[in-house]
Parts: structure tokens; sequence; C-alpha cells
């Protein structure tokens, strides 16, 4: 079951399914309830039943991508590892109307899209005279594993394109307590 939900939610079709699935459930709801109605009382359902029968639809609509979802990031938390590298030096460039980081690390250079790094900068107070106004920089990425399902690595390279800033750059500052 959650091979075929992840399928589904790679290929983009999860949303129109469920929206199909609920109008079909409503229509049979609204079917059986008429003719309930009919039966029992030879009166026409009112409009507060319709739309009692609505909102109770959206709710399950509603409360089943929430609970996919919820799935989708308990899944993400747990097979997709957060790595963190000491940055040597950064520099903020631009080219062809976009800018970007060129980040240099011990084991290689990474060039990432400004907008998808969030810096933060954090004072340090310490009492190591040796450390009073140097910069440190960490630089946090989550990596996902190649060798997840290709349904699963999907759905989680969907998530990590679409989040606003999915990578940190924090620049610590020392300075006398």
């Amino acid at each position: 079951m959650k091979k075929l939900i992840y399928s589904m939610e790679s290929k983009n079709r999860l949303n129109n399914i469920l929206a199909t699935g609920d109008a079909l459930f409503f229509a049979i709801q609204l079917i059986i309830v008429e003719i309930h109605t009919r039966l029992t009382s030879q009166s026409l359902l009112n409009i507060k039943a319709i739309v009692i029968l609505m909102v109770v639809n959206l709710l399950i609509v509603f409360l089943v991508r929430y609970v996919i979802d919820s799935i989708f990031i308990h899944d993400f938390k747990k097979k997709v590892n957060l790595i963190s590298y000491k940055i040597d030096s950064y520099t903020l460039s631009k080219a062809s109307g976009k800018e970007f980081y060129t980040i240099r690390t011990d084991d290689d250079v990474k060039v990432v899209d400004k907008d998808k790094v969030e810096v933060v900068h954090v004072e340090v107070s310490t009492s190591d005279k040796a450390k009073v106004g140097t910069t440190e920089v960490i630089y946090n990425e989550f990596k996902i594993p190649d060798d997840l399902p290709e349904y699963q690595f999907n759905v989680f390279n969907d998530m990590f394109e679409h989040a606003k800033q999915p990578r940190i750059m924090t620049v610590f500052e020392y300075v006398d307590v």
C-alpha cells in the first residue's frame, strides 16, 4: 500500500485520485441518503443535509492527505541524513542573472543557488582569547541515500527541491565575553 501511495505521489497523481475518489464517495452517499429519505418520509433531501455531507467528505480528504503527508515526513526524517561540513571559505557570485554560493570544504567545492541556502549569523561569547575575532562556518544539507527504491527517492527528491531553503550555512563569530 505504501509503495502504491509513493508511486502515485511521485507521478503527481495522488491529489487527482483523492479528489476523484472523494467526489465519487460523496455522490454515492448522496444517492443513498436520497433513497433513504424518499423511502421513509416521501420528501426531498434538504440543503442542510447536503452541506453536512459535503463538509464531512472534505474533512475526509484533508484527513487522508494529512496522514499521507505525515507518512512521507516520517519516512523522510528516518531515511534522509543531515550532513555537516566545516567550510574553509565561501563566496557569493552572480552569473547569468542568478546569485549562488561557491562553498569550499575539506572534501570538495559545492555551488549552491543563493535562494536555497539560509545563512544564519551567530555571535558566540568566549573567554578563549585565541578565538576572539575569529569566524567559523558550518554548512548543513540533507543527503538522500542512493539505495532507496525509485518511488521513494522521487518523492524525497521532490520534497527536497520544493523546500524553500533546504540548506543552512551558520556563521559563528567569536566575541569577547
